[in-house]
C-alpha cells in the first residue's frame, strides 16, 4: 500500500460525489452507493495522510531543535541554522496538517 496522499483523496472523494450525483440522475442506487464507497475512502486516505504529514513535522522539529541545541553547544553556527530551519519546517509540516 502506499502512503496516504492528500492529492489522491481529494481526486478519489470529488470522483466519488460526481458518481453519487450521477447515480442518483439515473436513479441507479448502486452507483449512487459505489459513488459513496468513494467518498468515504477518500476521507480516509485524507485523513490518514493529515495524520502521517503531523507525525513528520513532529519528528523534523524534534531533530531540528536536537540539532540547533547541538550547534550552539558546540559554537557551530552552521548546524544551529539547519537545526533550526529544520525545526521551522517541521512546525509549518504539522500546522499544514491540523
Amino acid at each position: 500500500m502506499s502512503e496516504p496522499s492528500k492529492t489522491d483523496a481529494t481526486l478519489k472523494y470529488y470522483g466519488g460525489a460526481a458518481k453519487e450525483t450521477l447515480g442518483k440522475v439515473v436513479g441507479s442506487e448502486k452507483m449512487e452507493a459505489e459513488g459513496r464507497e468513494k467518498k468515504i475512502e477518500g476521507n480516509d486516505e485524507y485523513d490518514g495522510a493529515k495524520t502521517a504529514g503531523k507525525a513528520e513535522g513532529a519528528k523534523d522539529e524534534a531533530a531540528g531543535g536536537i540539532k540547533k541545541s547541538t550547534g550552539d553547544t558546540l559554537g557551530d553556527t552552521k548546524m544551529r541554522v539547519e537545526g533550526k530551519a529544520t525545526e521551522l519546517k517541521g512546525q509549518a509540516e504539522r500546522k499544514a496538517n491540523e
